[in-house]
């Protein structure tokens, strides 16, 4: 098992690196094992501004790190008799879209129902975000259940087919949430989620953050040509993002909660919810996810009620991460190896890795030399540099944008990017397509026995002239 000052030493390489590359003020990390603190650290800065650190009680926005919480009140008031996760959701909300769709199928995003971005509605139109979305009005709930209900002719597909992540879906749910109590969804998770667990620094309100100390400012992404600059915002909170990413809490108050869950329902002495509908949350409901994380997660993938559910080297890792606009951040547990793992950081657009980076380090795997990504990464950095062909005539860089590899060149005045796609599943990939309108060309890359690197395009022949060292994480 790995010691605490291996672990810190791989892992605050790796976090610092994450930080200067993506400009981010500041993050906190707590991991827990066995029931006791095994690493506990904030970086940087709550905010750009001043000389205010951020601690492990600094509060983030953990954007749809609520989802779990809005399934664990769902399946609370299942307990109490106030609804069933087999209900129709028409017969709680006044949504109909002409299928059957059920609060199972809200739960683990599998109604059938495409992304409608209702998410991003109410955070455009604050100018939380920089985003390309259009300003839609949603300023009351007979605005929403419009906007779902007019997407009738999208649902194409019955639910139990798909994988659709759906906003929209814990929206509804918050709404059943409040038919079914009786009382707020704020309130409600309040009473009987963040008031049992002691969870007192966390809040859906943004005049409470106003008032408390410790607070993040959060940072929206701005494109600037090949750069980026961070934009400082408000956390995002509202009605119609609450019970799909509306809660600001810290990383303290956050492992409270996976603690909960590991204790299968109780947190000192206090049951939330029995032992046999907690294990719901965990079964993987929907098995239809198309994408495939394999750089990041060897084993299988599913989802649950709110949590992604993983194979990772044996063991089951029950995960979910979240995106505000503004900030964002991981939690994970891994029951059989009574472990938790939370992170969150105060920006927009942070690459995830740094999760698994960890666990791979806590399952005793070495990520620098086993991580897919992190052996894709170092290969990539190897092919990247300037490279030219005969006397110079032509010229060209190969850059990375977005994790993939792209062929940078000029043509009258005018920067052309063209990437390339692998050809194969190889961690380490040499052979490339670079795709256009009539076919695709083959790019092929060679390592030479002197050490020298080239790669052949179409008739070309380009050798490198520079290494590139340092990557980034465009």
């Amino acid at each position: 098992m790995i010691t605490l000052e291996q672990f810190r030493s791989a892992f605050e390489a790796e976090a610092v690196k994450l930080m200067r590359d993506n400009k981010v003020p500041g993050m906190s990390v707590l991991i827990t094992k066995g029931g006791k603190v095994f690493y506990e650290r904030a970086f940087g800065a709550r905010e750009w501004e001043g000389h205010k650190p951020a601690t492990p009680d600094t509060i983030y926005g953990i954007a749809s790190m609520t989802k779990s919480m809005t399934s664990l009140a769902i399946l609370q008031l299942q307990e109490r008799g106030k609804l069933n996760v087999q209900d129709p959701i028409s017969k709680h909300i006044p949504v109909d879209l002409g299928e059957d769709i059920t609060i199972h199928d809200l739960m683990c995003h599998g109604s059938g129902i495409p992304s409608l971005k209702d998410y991003v509605f109410p955070i455009t139109n604050e100018d939380l975000a920089i985003a390309d979305y259009p300003k839609f009005p949603m300023g009351n709930w007979e605005d929403f259940y419009f906007h779902v209900n007019d997407a009738k002719d999208w649902v194409m597909y019955p639910p139990g087919k798909k994988f659709y992540y759906f906003n929209g879906g814990y929206t509804m749910l918050g709404k059943i949430v409040e038919k079914a109590s009786g009382m707020g969804y704020e309130e409600y998770v309040k009473k009987n989620i963040l008031d049992v667990l002691g969870m007192e620094r966390s809040t859906f309100y943004r005049e409470d953050l106003d008032e408390m100390e410790d607070v993040s400012k959060g940072y929206a992404y701005k494109p600037e040509g090949e750069s980026f600059s961070r934009i400082p915002k408000p956390h995002t909170t509202g009605p119609f993002n609450s019970s799909a990413g509306g809660l600001n809490s810290t990383v303290r108050d956050l492992t409270k909660y996976l603690r909960m869950h590991l204790d299968k329902g109780t947190y000192e002495g206090k049951r939330l919810l029995s032992e046999e509908l907690i294990s719901e949350m965990y079964k993987p409901h929907n098995t239809n996810i198309k994408g495939v994380a394999n750089l990041l997660v060897p084993g299988k993938r599913a989802y649950g009620y709110g949590f992604g559910v993983y194979d990772f080297f044996g063991h089951t890792l029950i995960t979910h991460g979240g995106a505000s606009g503004v900030s964002g951040g991981q939690v994970a547990f891994i029951p059989e190896l009574d472990l938790t793992f939370t992170w969150l950081y105060n920006v927009f657009g942070m690459p995830s890795h740094l999760m698994y980076y960890a666990l791979y380090l806590l399952v005793g795997k070495n990520p620098d030399k086993e991580m897919p990504f992190i052996r894709r990464r170092k290969h990539f950095n190897k092919l990247m540099g300037k490279y030219s062909i005969y006397r110079n005539i032509n010229s060209a860089e190969i850059v990375s944008r977005e994790g993939l590899l792209q062929i940078k060149q000029t043509f009258n005045g005018k920067t052309v990017l063209t990437p390339l796609i692998p050809v194969n599943e190889d961690v380490e990939p040499w052979e490339f397509r670079a795709y256009g309108p009539y076919g695709y060309l083959d790019v092929e890359f060679t390592e030479h026995e002197n050490g020298e690197i080239t790669f052949d395009y179409e008739r070309d022949l380009f050798r490198k002239q520079e290494y590139r060292k340092d990557y980034s994480y465009q």
